[in-house]
């Protein structure tokens, strides 16, 4: 029987095991990240791993929420209401250097992903997905910006520098090129 753990122990062990999730989820994938080295770096045993996470894909989704929860602190942190050029150019660097850093973002395009997303639930999936998308959406593109494109095509246009950062292996000083880049095109689409 897993050992039972007061609410600050709880605390720290959940957050534990979402950092080390997450390194190793950047490191070797979702496939090769094995619940017992997890529990091993958390200083629990496997079977106490269930009172925390269902699975190991649970544990994968609380990661993930945990990104995008973390991605919505560091706009609201770093952006004014409404935001200026200056700072919309500074979130998307914070943002292109965390993407960067962990690779669960960089690598979603792949199989090992793909896998962990065939065995998601359809809702949870939805959910992730709307809620990056609202994310992003309201943050950089309100209604008090004030845009020379259409919100479609700034979407797109940011989308696709960020997307850069999939290639981060293959292009030297790739973060140099994203603010090169992100400062030659800012100016087109924000007044």
């Amino acid at each position: 029987m897993p050992k039972s753990f007061n609410n600050d122990e709880r605390d720290i062990i959940y957050k534990k095991l979402i950092g080390e999730c997450r390194k190793s989820w950047s490191a070797v994938g979702y496939k090769k990240t094995a619940v017992g080295d997890l529990c091993a770096s958390a200083g629990i045993s496997t079977g106490a791993f269930y009172s925390f996470f269902n699975s190991k894909e649970d544990l994968f989704c609380a990661v993930m929420d945990d990104f995008q929860q973390s991605t919505k602190r560091m706009y609201d942190e770093t952006l004014s209401s409404p935001p200026t050029k200056t700072e919309i150019c500074q979130v998307l660097k914070k943002l292109y250097l965390e993407y960067a850093e962990n690779n669960i973002i960089t690598k979603r395009h792949g199989s090992d992903y793909q896998s962990l997303l065939n065995k998601l639930p359809i809702e949870w999936r939805e959910r992730h997905s709307k809620n990056s998308e609202a994310n992003l959406s309201a943050t950089l593109f309100s209604h008090d910006i004030k845009m020379k494109v259409s919100k479609d095509r700034a979407h797109g246009i940011i989308d696709t520098l960020l997307l850069t950062v999939t290639n981060k292996d293959i292009i030297k000083d790739h973060y140099e090129i994203f603010c090169t880049l992100l400062d030659c095109v800012i100016d087109e689409i924000y007044e």
